[in-house]
């Protein structure tokens, strides 16, 4: 184990990972954007909002704060003897923000194709993304897969684009949401994967359409 210090003064443990080591000479430019201390919601948001402003796609950004929490978690294990709950907390805090991101850029990419979701009295469907197992429990851990059910308000058409066309069926734009989400948080790229997502938990597994209406 080399001789490198913690900012407290006591030897780096975690230098010990392989793990760890690899994604400090990956990520070394990025892992400064983290606050010491262990991540929350607002801090890993504030990293995300930097990787992208820093012209990351979103993606790639999600990504890479993936790789800083989990560095970070194996320093606050490694040299600070982290509690199980820190951990579980700290990577359930991740799923949150990384699916709102997810969520957020989908619909921005989808409204510009086929315009917001409306409901018969005129206002925007929503969709609700339902953590089930560990994640509805908040006892994700480095390794755990996310279990997802997306369910939509109500049925309807969207407003269209721009030029008036593109109108789908919000059964069509929530069914392209939930795969476009899949393929920000789920898809391995050179920058790993986010999370591992089981299309199928949803009624009537793969047979079934990936959103499904409260009617």
């Amino acid at each position: 184990m080399s001789g490198i210090m913690t900012r407290n003064g006591q030897p780096d443990r975690a230098e010990g990972s392989r793990f760890a080591q690899r994604i400090r000479r990956r990520y070394a430019d990025q892992l400064g954007q983290l606050p010491a201390g262990t991540p929350t919601r607002e801090s890993m948001q504030l990293v995300l909002d930097a990787l992208q402003a820093n012209g990351a796609d979103t993606g790639t950004a999600l990504r890479t704060l993936r790789q800083l929490v989990v560095e970070r978690l194996v320093c606050l294990d490694c040299n600070e003897g982290a509690s199980l709950s820190t951990v579980t907390g700290t990577m359930t805090a991740l799923a949150e923000c990384v699916l709102d991101a997810a969520y957020h850029e989908s619909s921005r990419i989808l409204d510009l194709q086929h315009g917001a979701p409306m409901t018969q009295q005129g206002v925007r469907a929503d969709l609700c993304i339902i953590g089930m197992g560990k994640l509805g429990a908040r006892e994700l851990n480095v390794s755990s897969d996310i279990d997802l059910i997306y369910i939509y308000d109500q049925d309807g058409e969207t407003a269209g684009n721009a030029e008036g066309r593109g109108r789908i069926s919000n059964q069509e734009y929530f069914g392209k949401q939930v795969r476009a989400i899949y393929a920000l948080v789920g898809d391995t790229t050179e920058h790993g994967f986010v999370f591992r997502v089981d299309l199928a938990l949803r009624p009537n597994g793969n047979s079934g359409s990936p959103a499904t209406s409260l009617g």
